[in-house]
């Protein structure tokens, strides 16, 4: 990315320098706001050495090869700690980012809500469907961001909690089977 799509004072310098884990073309994704979901995991700066073990050095490139194909969202994000630490690696990026270049200062509020919500319905409903409503959540603020609107983290998408979580409330189970 070239340090003239960054406002005076943001270069991708200063933003390399503070994620120095996050490769240049995944930073480049996430200021376009093109980065997939399931990539998030790629700002884990615990998963730096990890990735490594699947790398080899091709003998006639200079770039590493890898071994096997990216891993599923499912296999990446088993835990909430597994998608809340890059997820907020994400957010520190926007942050800075987004700040520079004008966005409102609740820029980092929006974020922080959105946090805050999936504590909340991690507690609340089973995680593979917690999983599969964050990846369309994230999907349509990127849509957002792409026009410069980043406040719809700061908001319940409520269509895509009847479709995702609703079905897999944690208790519906125990319900079922007569528990109480």
């Amino acid at each position: 990315m070239s340090q003239s799509s960054y406002p005076p004072g943001q270069s991708t310098r200063d933003l390399l320098y503070l994620f120095p884990h996050v490769e240049d073309d995944t930073m480049d994704a996430i200021l376009s706001h093109t980065l997939s979901g399931a990539d998030l995991y790629k700002l884990d700066s615990r998963r730096i050495l990890e990735s490594q073990w699947d790398m080899v050095d091709g003998a006639l490139e200079d770039t590493p090869i890898p071994l096997r194909a990216a891993p599923l969202a499912t296999e990446v994000y088993k835990t909430l700690d597994a998608l809340l630490v890059p997820l907020n690696a994400y957010f520190s990026i926007l942050t800075l980012h987004g700040l520079a270049c004008g966005q409102p200062t609740m820029l980092p509020y929006y974020f922080f809500r959105y946090s805050s919500h999936l504590v909340k319905i991690t507690s609340q409903y089973e995680w593979p469907a917690v999983l599969a409503y964050h990846l369309a959540f994230y999907l349509r603020r990127c849509k957002e961001m792409r026009t410069g609107d980043y406040a719809g983290w700061g908001k319940v998408d409520v269509d895509l909690m009847e479709q995702y979580l609703v079905p897999h409330q944690k208790n519906a189970k125990s319900r079922k089977n007569g528990w109480k």
